[in-house]
């Protein structure tokens, strides 16, 4: 689960002036560590996120991509930016240290890879046991109307 989504200031100008295309950009969502500095809304890139949640045991690092669409909003005239469900499955070990998802736009480059928000996914980080998968699921991101 996650929710509410919090965007980045940056994400806001990168989404007027083009730099940030819903459609046409590919987008991921990493996990982060308590430790993390994902929840300073004043960051701009993935690269300034610090202590992602270590590599292994079925997570990889820089997350997964992002399976999203534009449709209906919630009232009549809107419309809405909503993804489908990512899952990670704890596979020879735990994965250890969720407490925060970050949702940034793939890039060539550090400065092209832009954020767009975050989610904190619980109030303290937790471990995701072996054998099991842990759910994020976005739905709908924001609507426009």
């Amino acid at each position: 689960m996650a929710g509410p989504w919090t965007f980045y200031n940056a994400a806001k100008k990168h989404l007027m002036d083009g730099n940030i295309d819903l459609d046409t950009d590919t987008f991921r969502l990493a996990l982060y560590t308590s430790a993390s500095n994902a929840a300073t809304i004043s960051l701009s890139t993935i690269g300034s996120v610090n202590n992602e949640v270590a590599e292994g045991n079925g997570y990889s690092s820089s997350g997964k991509p992002l399976v999203s669409t534009w449709g209906a909003g919630a009232s009549a005239g809107a419309t809405r930016f909503a993804a489908a469900p990512l899952v990670w499955r704890a596979t020879g070990g735990d994965i250890v240290g969720v407490k925060f998802g970050v949702l940034f736009k793939e890039g060539a480059s550090a400065a092209a890879r832009k954020l767009l928000c975050f989610t904190q996914c619980s109030a303290s980080q937790f471990s995701v046991p072996a054998g099991l998968a842990y759910t994020i699921t976005p739905g709908g991101l924001f609507d426009v109307s």
